[in-house]
């Protein structure tokens, strides 16, 4: 919080959109893979291109946050693809068919 902020007792706003370039490519993958989700059994290939998009944005959206300092809320969402596709993967592991 910026000392004005403090001082008015006011909170500091999060932007929308990404202001790094590491936070769109994060966004970006990220959308890439609720593109690719739903055309997995139409495009060959499309499950696997899926899932290491979302893998790939989750990832660098943890970079953009940690070494880049990124606050954008569409970057903290790009993180929910990569939560997915552990869930996914942890499951096949424990449980498989």
């Amino acid at each position: 919080m910026t000392e004005h902020a403090q001082r008015q007792g006011q909170r500091e706003r999060r932007p929308l959109l990404p202001t790094t370039a590491t936070g769109r490519w994060a966004v970006a993958l990220a959308l890439g893979f609720l593109v690719l989700q739903p055309l997995w059994m139409v495009l060959p290939g499309g499950g696997a291109a899926s899932l290491l998009s979302g893998l790939a944005g989750g990832v660098v959206a943890i970079v953009a946050v940690r070494r880049r300092g990124e606050r954008a809320l569409a970057v903290l969402a790009a993180m929910i693809p990569l939560a997915l596709v552990v869930l996914l993967i942890a499951g096949e592991l424990l449980l498989p068919h």
